[in-house]
């Protein structure tokens, strides 16, 4: 009985050491919410500003504030990390098509009738 009971111990306390260390807990799930130095070009002007994304119960809205003012962002979808939104500033819609990784995004921005350009963000 001795030896069955030091062999069970032998046992247990080396499958207790053989289980190394837990395994680190997942990532965080991806969101795009956050404040951004942003940049891009409209209408042949390079812009530069502050991109602020919200979530609140898995829905999102945001801003852009630049020198020529701020822009209201709205219908956001989520695919992965990839991310589109709209907005509009004065009489031009905007369409935002933006691709997250590290710590910031890279996408195009298309203005209207206007076209469309780069735009670059950096989360602070």
């Amino acid at each position: 009985m001795k030896r069955l009971i030091g062999s069970l111990t032998l046992v247990l306390i080396g499958a207790a050491c053989s289980s190394g260390p837990p395994a680190p807990p997942p990532p965080p799930p991806f969101t795009p919410a956050g404040v951004f130095d942003v940049s891009f070009e409209a209408m042949g002007q390079q812009i530069s500003g502050t991109m602020t994304i919200e979530e609140m119960d898995g829905a999102y809205k945001g801003s852009i504030t630049t020198d020529f003012g701020d822009v209201a962002l709205t219908e956001f979808a989520v695919d992965g990390t990839a991310v589109t939104f709209s907005g509009s500033f004065a009489d031009f819609a905007l369409a935002f098509d933006l691709n997250y990784g590290g710590d910031g995004f890279a996408g195009e921005i298309s203005i209207g009738g206007m076209g469309s350009g780069a735009i670059t963000g950096v989360k602070r």
